[in-house]
Parts: structure tokens; sequence; C-alpha cells
């Protein structure tokens, strides 16, 4: 019963003592910024409705495989992929160290 006593106190004794290290999620750099010029093949104004976009952020801060889950507008996927894949993001940090994560970007549109 002393030794379990012993090893659950020199566990509890070693988990403390971890250095502490920050975690934090991909910051962007560089803006998603789409204009009204980039998209092509749009003949109507009326632009409203959502559309999200998932990818991952890979240890060096790039854009890695980027799909769109929902469109309102199929004409608009290219663009939107493309823009994405032009966002540079700070990479996350788990522990202090960056690590690949997948973020997932909706965008609305009210034009």
């Amino acid at each position: 019963m002393r030794r379990l006593f012993c090893l659950l106190l020199m566990g509890l004794l070693t988990a403390q003592d971890l250095p502490k290290r920050e975690s934090q999620p991909p910051r962007a750099i560089t803006p998603f910024q789409l204009y009204y010029e980039d998209i092509d093949n749009i003949t109507h104004l009326n632009l409203r409705g959502n559309v999200l976009v998932q990818f991952r952020v890979n240890v060096d801060g790039e854009v890695v495989k980027p799909e769109i889950i929902d469109s309102f507008n199929n004409l608009l996927n290219e663009t939107i992929i493309d823009k994405v894949l032009a966002i540079e993001f700070e990479p996350a940090l788990q522990n202090g160290r960056p690590v690949e994560v997948q973020y997932m970007l909706p965008i609305m549109f009210k034009w």
C-alpha cells in the first residue's frame, strides 16, 4: 500500500512539473478578400447566400486541400477556391509546436 501511495505521489509531482507551452488556433496573415471584379460569369448583381469552405492549414501556414462544402451558386466555387488558396496563415500551435489543423471558413455574400 505504501509503495502504491509513493508511486501516486511521484506521478502527481511529475505531472505538475510539465513545462507550460502555449497553444493557439491558426491566425490569418493575409485576409480573405473577394471583389466583384474577381467573379467571372456572373450576370446579375443580386448575390445573397452563404458558402462554406473546408481546408487544412499545414505546419507552414499554407492552405491545403480546399473544398466547397456548401454553396448557393456553383459559378462562384472556382473563384472562391483560388482566393482561399491565397490566404496565408500563422500555423496553429499545440504545446508550442506548429501542427496541421482542419479549418472551416463560412463566407456570406450580401450584394
